[in-house]
């Protein structure tokens, strides 16, 4: 490949839209190796795409006093992403279109007023590297192509989890909708990255089954990270005084957060002590309802929401925590797991496959529907005073080792030019 590279900031500049959705999963993947990237390299150009506007626009970068790098982006766009539709039904196409009407105009405006001063760029040549969510590349691509832009595409892909029965809680629309994405962006695409040996497993187990096509170029693979870096942002909670796990973007389904709940119930019902547990992340009513239950009743003194916290908050949350617990039944890469132990925390993950890549020796493991297990590692993360210790060194012994968003960007880079 050669030419200047272009890489794509969108999904960060959507998550500058007032939620912090800047410090978790996808937006942060995407934030953290384009920083990293930029201050490897100079010559890379940073785009973000207008669904309005229909175009490209270049964002410029600068150096903190730290040395390290923040992006020049705007922020409260507003930029409404309007759901393509792959179903079966042929009135709801013409639904969605008179729902989204004014959409595209108001897109614009929004884009004018806050994204004006933005200069344009044309793709013409090089290389177009995305890590956003598929259903946001296809714009993308669809743009580069209509203009007869000779791009080599290159696509990250974070997993294939609604591909997967039952795996989301609204499986059959999200699943042809993001089939159809997926299948668009492989064939378009010139070279597919995927974030853990587990993604690019899953890439051709569904290549395999003839739901996907057969990728056009390599398929390589770039680890994800563990590193969790320090906030910047001035703290605003306070840290439990009471022992607590903590839990970081858990949900209802395939996140599992409910066999947390009732290990914890168990735990109440047997006459154990019970630790805090910390919900950190997006506000979420339906988990909120579920926990609520009067099963649950014995617990729920122990439940501590966090909505949102920020990096500085994070950290403290990690560094405080006597574990994480990450029960998931299918991840990708599994940032919270990883970045617990970058903070020195123990993690008590289920056997998914992609939590043993990122953890490896360094958690210990549960059945994810095995709640009576996991109220047994608690219990002995509470009372065993010498395990919790032996735990802790061991994670700090393996630190050097674990992956900074450096070696990601290093990762990328080495592997894409």
């Amino acid at each position: 490949m050669s030419g200047p590279l272009y890489f794509d900031l969108t999904e960060a500049l959507l998550s500058t839209s007032g939620k912090r959705t800047q410090y978790y999963g996808i937006a942060r993947t995407v934030h953290e190796i384009g920083r990293e990237a930029a201050a490897l390299s100079e010559d890379i150009r940073f785009v973000v795409f207008s669904f309005g506007m229909q175009e490209f626009y270049e964002v410029t970068w600068q150096k903190r006093e730290d040395g390290s790098v923040e992006f020049d982006l705007p922020k409260d766009v507003g930029q409404k992403w309007v759901r393509s539709y792959f179903g079966k039904n042929p009135v709801l196409p013409l639904i969605f279109s008179l729902l989204n009407l004014m959409t595209p105009k108001k897109n614009r405006a929004s884009w004018l007023k806050r994204a004006g001063h933005l200069k344009p760029v044309a793709i013409e040549s090089g290389i177009f590297l995305s890590a956003a969510r598929p259903k946001l590349i296809v714009d993308m691509v669809r743009v580069l192509r209509e203009s007869g832009s000779r791009a080599t595409i290159v696509a990250l892909l974070h997993d294939f989890m609604p591909l997967h029965d039952r795996a989301t809680k609204r499986f059959r629309k999200l699943d042809r909708n993001f089939l159809a994405d997926n299948q668009y962006l492989i064939e378009h695409a010139g070279r597919i990255l995927t974030n853990s040996h587990f993604t690019a497993k899953e890439l051709k187990s569904f290549v395999e089954k003839g739901m996907l096509p057969t990728p056009r170029g390599p398929v390589d693979v770039v680890q994800l990270v563990h590193h969790c870096p320090d906030g910047t942002e001035t703290s605003e909670i306070s840290v439990p005084t009471e022992p607590y796990l903590l839990t970081v973007a858990l949900n209802l389904g395939r996140k599992n957060i409910e066999v947390v709940l009732e290990a914890l119930r168990q735990m109440r019902a047997d006459g154990k002590p019970v630790p805090q547990l910390v919900i950190a992340g997006s506000h979420r009513k339906r988990l909120r309802r579920y926990a609520s239950r009067a099963v649950f009743q014995g617990i729920q003194d122990k439940l501590i929401f966090i909505d949102n916290p920020n990096q500085t908050d994070l950290v403290k949350l990690y560094k405080g925590a006597l574990a994480l617990v990450m029960p998931s039944k299918l991840e990708g890469w599994g940032l919270p797991a990883g970045e617990a132990l970058w903070c020195g925390t123990p993690a008590i993950c289920s056997t998914a496959e992609a939590l043993r890549e990122v953890c490896r020796d360094l958690a210990i493991y549960f059945e994810p529907d095995d709640a009576t297990h996991l109220a047994k590692i608690i219990q002995r993360l509470m009372a065993d005073e010498e395990f919790r210790l032996d735990l802790r060194r061991t994670v700090n012994l393996a630190r050097p080792n674990l992956r900074t968003w450096q070696t990601v960007a290093e990762d990328t880079l080495r592997t894409i030019v």
